[in-house]
């Protein structure tokens, strides 16, 4: 695991939640698309606030300075992240809101009714 300062990147690990757990802000520096942003729902559902880039929360239904902070640049990034450390009211609020998101849009009990309208419809 490498580490420096307060900074850990501990590589492929089986859990993230005990990671996330200690995380002031949860980063999304994601550049390439692909496969789901179950990382972010995550980060969202323990109330972490999260900075993503576009592509790094792309297909969920966030809503940008709401409950998600997206910045594209690499100055940007950085600059939104500091912002956030240095500001817990803004980090709480973010997080707050994306916990709300994730239980409203996200929990599981929400895609399994979905999931039945479709077969409903299908059939």
């Amino acid at each position: 695991m490498a580490e420096t300062d307060n900074i850990e990147a501990p590589g492929f690990v089986d859990d993230i939640r005990s990671y996330a757990a200690k995380a002031a802000v949860y980063v999304v520096p994601l550049r390439i698309g692909g496969g789901t942003r179950l990382k972010i729902l995550d980060a969202m559902a323990m109330g972490k606030a999260v900075v993503s880039t576009s592509i790094g929360c792309e297909g969920l239904d966030v809503t940008p300075e709401e409950n998600i902070i997206v910045a594209d640049s690499a100055e940007e990034f950085a600059r939104r992240t500091v912002e956030l450390l240095r500001n817990p009211d803004l980090t709480e609020r973010l997080g707050i809101a994306g916990r709300k998101l994730a239980e409203e849009k996200y929990d599981w009990n929400m895609i399994g009714v979905k999931m039945e309208e479709v077969y409903q419809a299908c059939m």
